[in-house]
């Protein structure tokens, strides 16, 4: 009964078939006995999901109305768009783009806000820019929008940016395309924990200012990880002023960062250097968001707004402890892989960090460390591993394992 296109959809997301038996695995032989490293989600050192208190305590102290109310309008309410600004724009913001147009939807989480894009600035059959090494969903989204996708190579020998090959992508496929949408997640990539430098931007930026000239340009920045970025450098001035048919989509989400992960909330951010394209991308996105979802969690978004608007400072000084024991995990697994010979990608910060694979067998290590009790997931390319939820204690070991069996 499935209509003709769809007949052979269906998906086998590996990281929650992976989570799952890693948590059966737990329940039965205990938790010191098996490591978890699928999910991008935060565990203490004592393997709990690890709660921010300011953000449990804000929650709980929320009225009956904005825990179950419907949210004052589609786009999300006037509090929520305010602080996703301040939070993704910066507090000056309204100054920085005093000569610039910004506009915010919310959506159900960084996913709804990468959704929206792919289907309204994706035309049927046309290819998102993705690289090589990227969070897989991506892919299922950009098919399920009715388009497709096309990679490229994300480093160089230097294990630098690729900007030859991001270069040679864009402006080839901006040729035939009638609008071309590329997706950059950064700072904190998954599934590297690279980081984009600001001449890397500006290179970035002046690449898709070439492709705009024959063609429209989308600009999709996944920004789902970046408060967890240790030393974060300001890029808002590359946005200002662009092209009026380059169009940058922020794709926000309190999931990781106020450890909200089941709350879905997120947002896009819209900036642009004209009004037509902001009335455009609110006008389209609100369609869409009344089409599939309707409307957001009241209670996510009055959460994170008081939090942000009212200058919540315990919270900042929460995530710091996140931020810490990220650096110490990925300290302890970067010098054992030194040690021990085994490759990895660049990584600066974030919740995971990825072992490129050359010619060995994803399937086959990955079935010889569920044999240990040991979960990841990947890809032919590599293994990602989340340092997010696997504690101190266990890291060198699994080092260890993975470069066993390699």
């Amino acid at each position: 009964m499935v209509i003709n296109k769809y007949k052979d959809k269906k998906i086998d997301d590996q990281v929650f078939i992976f989570s799952k038996k890693a948590k059966e695995k737990k329940e039965e032989i205990g938790k010191e006995n098996t490591i978890n490293g699928t999910l991008g989600i935060f565990y203490n050192e004592d393997e709990e999901l690890h709660i921010l208190d300011s953000v449990y305590t804000e929650y709980k102290n929320l009225n009956s109305f904005d825990i179950f109310g419907y949210a004052s309008s589609i786009d999300g309410d006037e509090k929520f768009k305010e602080a996703v600004k301040i939070c993704t724009l910066g507090k000056n913001y309204k100054n920085t783009y005093k000569n610039n147009f910004t506009e915010v939807i919310a959506t159900p989480g960084g996913t709804g806000a990468i959704y929206n894009t792919f289907q309204n600035y994706l035309n049927d059959g046309e290819k998102v820019l993705l690289p090589e090494f990227m969070w897989g969903s991506y892919k299922v989204i950009a098919k399920e929008c009715g388009g497709n996708y096309e990679t490229y190579k994300m480093f160089n020998k230097e294990n630098n940016f690729n900007l030859e090959t991001f270069k040679d992508s864009v402006l080839s496929l901006a040729k035939v395309q009638r609008s071309l949408v590329i997706v950059i997640n950064d700072p904190c990539h998954n599934p590297t924990g690279y980081k984009l430098s600001k001449k890397e931007w500006t290179k970035i930026i002046d690449i898709l200012k070439i492709a705009s000239e024959c063609t429209n340009v989308v600009l999709l920045r996944d920004i789902a990880y970046s408060d967890f970025d240790e030393t974060p450098i300001d890029i808002n001035d590359l946005f200002i002023s662009l092209p009026k048919n380059f169009l940058v989509i922020l794709a926000f989400s309190i999931s990781k960062s106020f450890s909200s992960y089941g709350l879905r909330v997120g947002a896009q951010v819209a900036i642009t250097s004209c009004e037509k394209i902001q009335e455009e991308f609110l006008n389209a996105n609100k369609h869409t968001g009344r089409g599939v979802w309707s409307n957001i969690s009241k209670s996510g978004m009055t959460m994170f707004s008081n939090l942000v608007l009212n200058k919540n400072n315990t919270l900042l000084k929460e995530r710091e402890y996140m931020i810490t024991l990220l650096k110490e995990r990925a300290d302890i697994f970067i010098n054992t892989a030194k040690n021990i010979n085994l490759d990895i990608l660049p990584y600066e910060s974030g919740f995971f960090l990825f072992i490129p694979l050359q010619t060995t067998n994803y399937n086959i290590i990955s079935k010889k460390l569920e044999d240990e009790n040991i979960y990841i997931t990947g890809s032919d390319l590599g293994i990602r591993i989340a340092l997010c939820s696997i504690p101190k204690n266990k890291i060198k070991l699994m080092a260890e394992k993975i470069k066993k069996y390699l």
